[in-house]
């Protein structure tokens, strides 16, 4: 892909405070957007409390200093910003300097505590949902071009949807990094949760019981409401007295655009939970995930929620579900529509929306579009605005 921008400087802040741990795959993220990393549990053992500090982010973290570019950057951040679409490092100011030192106390964990979870979201993967890893194992893999894995199942894959969360808990390479977080977690200034589903995680009152963590801590925990009522009762009755706990629910689009994308949950029913959330008198904020698929409805879900908080981010990955990834009649549209927003919220979208798909970025959102509603026989991309499907070249809709 021909570079439309030249990035001037390749120092991100979030490599030196930010720690994102995956306890089912064994690997860390020394930012949200970057490439994983497996953990060398022997030379951990050997280091304990500087899973922060391992050598790749110390490496990585002076050639920031250095202003070198690193690799594990190269599959959100500097492509989209070469593109001349907003980068995640960009949405945070990650561009500020904010550290000097290649070692560092992390400030912020992100847990994925899990990927248990009833939902297969259009831009999520088997990664982060077991109904994801579910759909590729038992209907097959997805044919997306230079998908780098993320639609094909492998044998951890099927070894992984067969690992209860009792098994996984009691594993000694989970019980090794909920130790690393213990000893992180008295210094932490936020703490995340994600999963998966979290609300899911049987283990999710008691691994926060033994996280010993300031007063002044932050506890943000992630959640689809992709589970019953009741159990949503039964998790919110347990966590809500938890200090400085706030519910960030997943959301970010209305009724039939919230059912395809957040596929495994109606959209009356997701209003009902966060009455409950609401009801029991938990703080929670809204986190909407933008792409080209989400973005249809989301006007109308801002302002549906806009007494709440609502915080935007923008997907890069896969790169199929750019916002931009949309034809030009429905650019007009969206516009027109993201202009009644508050500058705030929409600039951010407006300024991505400028950029121009590729036609391998067309073929593969297309492709994608097919096989996803022919697993789902109660999609209809029919929701979608005729000139996108047109664009798409898709003539057949159920």
């Amino acid at each position: 892909m021909a570079k439309v921008f030249e990035i001037q400087d390749y120092y991100c802040a979030m490599k030196f405070k930010f720690l994102k741990i995956d306890l089912e795959s064994a690997t860390t993220y020394n930012c949200h957007a970057a490439r994983p990393h497996d953990v060398d549990f022997e030379w951990l053992a050997k280091n304990p409390n500087n899973l922060f500090n391992t050598d790749i982010n110390v490496a990585e973290r002076q050639m920031m200093l250095e202003n070198k570019r690193n690799s594990s950057c190269e599959q959100n951040c500097w492509p989209a910003e070469e593109q001349g679409v907003l980068s995640h490092r960009q949405q945070q100011f990650g561009f500020n300097r904010t550290h000097t030192k290649v070692n560092n106390l992390p400030e912020t964990i992100d847990l994925t505590i899990g990927a248990d979870c009833n939902l297969t979201c259009s831009y999520c993967c088997k990664e982060y949902s077991s109904a994801w890893r579910r759909d590729i194992i038992t209907n097959g893999n997805y044919t997306i071009a230079d998908d780098n894995g993320r639609f094909q199942a492998t044998n951890k894959d099927r070894i992984l949807l067969n690992i209860s969360q009792s098994e996984l808990k009691h594993s000694s390479r989970y019980k090794q990094l909920m130790k690393e977080i213990e000893l992180a977690a008295p210094t932490l200034k936020r703490l995340i949760i994600t999963g998966g589903e979290p609300l899911l995680d049987n283990f999710l009152v008691s691994t926060l019981t033994n996280l010993k963590m300031s007063d002044q801590s932050v506890i943000e925990m992630y959640t689809g409401l992709g589970m019953s009522n009741s159990r949503v009762e039964h998790v919110i009755n347990q966590i809500k007295h938890i200090a400085n706990l706030t519910i960030i629910v997943s959301a970010e689009t209305v009724g039939k655009y919230a059912e395809f994308n957040r596929y495994g949950i109606k959209w009356q029913d997701f209003l009902h939970k966060v009455e409950i959330l609401k009801k029991h008198k938990i703080k929670i904020k809204f986190q909407a995930t933008i792409t080209n698929l989400t973005v249809f409805g989301f006007a109308e879900f801002y302002k549906l929620f806009n007494n709440d908080l609502v915080e935007i981010v923008q997907v890069q990955q896969p790169p199929m579900m750019s916002v931009h990834i949309i034809d030009n009649d429905s650019k007009q549209y969206l516009k027109n529509d993201l202009e009644t927003l508050p500058l705030i919220i929409s600039q951010p979208i407006l300024h991505s929306l400028q950029a121009t798909p590729t036609d391998i970025q067309r073929t593969n959102i297309r492709n994608f579009l097919i096989q996803f509603t022919e697993r789902r026989k109660d999609l209809n991309l029919n929701i979608f605005p005729k000139t996108f499907l047109q664009w798409l070249e898709i003539d057949h809709v159920v």
